[in-house]
């Protein structure tokens, strides 16, 4: 079976990847949360569970996701106990991948039509290979709510409000459900 953790990804430069084994949408992001030697993403209070254990800020980056990745946007607060599970015909199904702190400029994006990959921040971006002029396209609030895509790759501001507000995931939301 091809999944996107063997398939998609230079396995080596993952620290941790959670979610979907088949998942239509990757988060890249630059740290690793706190994760309990018992957590399970499988779990039914998984996102809770993730969200007790690093506080706020990964409180943002899920609800963040969930508004991207819910069907129905009215809808993002109930998929958060859903988020990690393999199906679920509330949301795309979406993985969260923590890029290798110590990787530099290594990590090579295998060509998939049918996955989206979301660099979250210009940390994250700076540990792929990719060249940001490759990126020509744009969903832009100002010159710093950016963001920058070609085809299946976008370069995302970091999750976090003051740098990705509702409005700039009103832009960015249509692209990931189109054909979906």
């Amino acid at each position: 079976m091809k999944t996107a953790s063997n398939e998609t990804l230079s396995n080596n430069i993952i620290s941790h990847y959670f979610g979907s084994l088949l998942p239509k949408v990757i988060f890249y992001l630059p740290t690793p949360p706190i994760i309990a030697t018992d957590w399970s993403e499988s779990d039914p209070n998984a996102a809770k569970r993730l969200i007790e254990a690093n506080g706020n800020h990964w409180r943002k980056i899920i609800i963040i996701i969930c508004k991207l990745v819910s069907k129905e946007l009215s809808c993002w607060r109930t998929i958060q106990n859903t988020l990690f599970q393999q199906n679920s015909i509330a949301h795309l199904p979406m993985a969260i991948a923590i890029v290798d702190q110590s990787t530099e400029k290594t990590i090579d994006i295998k060509p998939d039509s049918s996955i989206i990959h979301i660099i979250c921040g210009k940390n994250t971006f700076s540990r792929f290979t990719i060249e940001s002029t490759l990126l020509v396209s744009t969903l832009s609030l100002n010159q710093q709510q950016t963001i920058r895509y070609h085809q299946q790759v976008f370069l995302t501001p970091y999750l976090d409000y003051r740098q990705f507000p509702n409005a700039l995931i009103d832009l960015l939301r249509p692209k990931l459900h189109q054909d979906r």
